[in-house]
């Protein structure tokens, strides 16, 4: 049995991710998606997915959401290709199955059954906390027992269907048909879906806003297709209340305690529990001590923007920063400052990534941060070049952030900086060096860790592209780039010292 779902999604990266690896845990074989000329991030998740061999990607970049034209075309695909059941689902929705999983719940149904209906509720928007970044499952826990759209009707069923080459579906993915006769739909097969709409409030205006204008351009459907977003955006974005009315779709505390203890109001940790041990495969680790909160924000905003999904590890050296608890990263803390530039927090903060099961490491430093395709590059390299250890150079920035080139000291066989690593699992040994080395390394230990590596005899790669950003906060760089040296930079340390005393213990020179 083949099991396909198709997806039509435009600016869910929030959620898309977590919406794929969830479906393919849960017996889904096989994803057709439709782009509608998103511009948030989603198109690279769903190509990187068809790069895996686990998608057909379609791109319909026409803002007019076609869903009935663009679903039927995508469930006549799935038949084409041997499906032999069909889901056709919306970014925002998980199917749960109550028992094994979705393609076991399929098999065991008659092969009477053209179709089941299935049943969708909703969780209420996340409580009202701009500071609060982790990811929707985290935070949204309480869900409807019966949901309602914004005119007060209740939801619709989903439809799940047998693969049909000539099947028709119909706006909203609530009906069927073949031929011209609706599919009879069976009423219960075991399955739910666990619906989370709206996640916060920039997302829900965004979806209102994009989806009323579409249908406004698209002239197949008529006034009733999509009338609960119409009603919004009529009523409420284009009035000024819509922050208003998304307010009142989480009741206050008072109201919640009654609503739950009524049944109206459930607290459900499914997903939280499902898509909790969802680990990317690839950890960044930055350590931090005293930086500044705008530039730990910068530094994390560009691990959560990478193309391939990163596990973002910050160790706090000593002087924790409690709003990072509420970010979408693992916060290790510190009881004290080690002084070693880091080294001892790289450490415990690789071997927390790696006791969680991630397949790579990197690191950034707080105050640098990395280009949106910097880990998926270094990722495909390592794969491709079947090497255990990967590498960039980097582009050299000022104080401020502006830019003044790519660094010319980067030499894959004599320095990479450590924010331009990747060590694969084979390298995995390597790492206990950020602790080993001699004290006076720390100052040298990109260049020690390099000669590690090296001696080690792993496989290594680089890669020719600038990809990280690195703050520029010593006048030896300045120099070096025969720039004017700004206020606050800090004295060139004494890295002669270093490499002296290196080469005095009798290891090969690294200038």
């Amino acid at each position: 049995m083949k099991l396909v779902l198709t997806l039509l999604c435009r600016d869910e990266a929030d959620v898309l991710e977590s919406m794929i690896r969830f479906h393919l845990e849960r017996g889904v074989d096989w994803i057709i998606a439709t782009d509608n000329g998103s511009v948030d991030g989603s198109l690279a998740i769903l190509q990187r997915y068809e790069r895996q061999g686990r998608l057909h990607l379609i791109q319909e970049p026409e803002h007019t959401h076609d869903q009935a034209v663009w679903v039927t075309r995508m469930a006549r695909l799935a038949a084409k290709q041997g499906a032999d059941w069909v889901i056709n689902s919306d970014a925002d929705e998980f199917w749960w199955p109550h028992s094994g999983n979705l393609k076991t719940r399929l098999a065991v149904l008659p092969a009477t059954v053209q179709a089941c209906e299935v049943d969708r509720t909703n969780f209420l928007p996340p409580p009202r906390d701009g500071h609060d970044q982790r990811p929707f499952h985290q935070r949204q826990l309480l869900r409807e027992r019966v949901s309602r759209n914004s005119l007060g009707e209740p939801l619709p069923p989903k439809l799940i269907h047998r693969a049909y080459p000539q099947i028709e579906l119909s706006d909203g993915n609530h009906n069927a048909s073949l031929k011209g006769q609706s599919l009879q739909g069976l009423g219960d097969a075991g399955i739910e879906i666990l619906h989370v709409p709206i996640r916060s409030y920039p997302q829900l205006e965004r979806k209102i806003r994009q989806g009323a204008e579409a249908l406004q351009r698209n002239q197949r459907v008529t006034p009733g297709v999509g009338h609960s977003w119409r009603n919004l955006y009529c009523s409420h974005l284009q009035q000024g209340t819509l922050p208003a009315y998304y307010k009142s779709l989480r009741p206050d505390n008072l109201s919640l305690a009654t609503h739950l203890r009524s049944g109206e109001i459930v607290e459900d940790r499914r997903l939280k529990q499902a898509l909790g041990g969802q680990l990317p495969r690839v950890a960044v680790i930055t350590p931090y001590y005293k930086e500044s909160l705008g530039l730990l924000k910068q530094c994390h905003k560009s691990v959560l923007n990478q193309s391939e999904p990163c596990l973002h590890v910050l160790v706090a050296d000593g002087h924790p920063r409690p709003r990072i608890n509420r970010w979408n990263a693992e916060h290790v803390r510190l009881p004290r400052n080690h002084s070693d530039i880091g080294s001892t927090p790289r450490l415990i903060g690789s071997y927390h990534a790696i006791g969680l099961g991630v397949e790579a490491v990197a690191f950034l430093d707080a105050d640098n941060w990395y280009s949106p395709d910097h880990i998926s590059s270094l990722l495909s390299a390592l794969q491709e070049q079947k090497a255990d250890f990967a590498s960039s150079n980097r582009t050299l920035c000022r104080l401020d952030g502006s830019i003044m080139g790519p660094c010319p000291l980067t030499d894959p066989e004599r320095f990479v900086d450590t924010n331009a690593m990747l060590f694969g699992r084979n390298a995995f040994p390597q790492l206990h060096h950020w602790v080993l080395m001699p004290s006076y390394g720390h100052l040298i230990g990109d260049r020690v860790m390099l000669h590690q590596l090296k001696t080690a005899g792993l496989k290594r790669c680089h890669l020719d592209q600038a990809s990280v950003f690195y703050r520029c906060t010593k006048e030896g760089l300045y120099l070096q780039m025969n720039e004017n040296i700004p206020a606050g930079v800090q004295p060139r340390p004494d890295y002669e010292a270093s490499f002296q005393q290196w080469e005095k213990e009798g290891y090969p020179p690294l200038r």
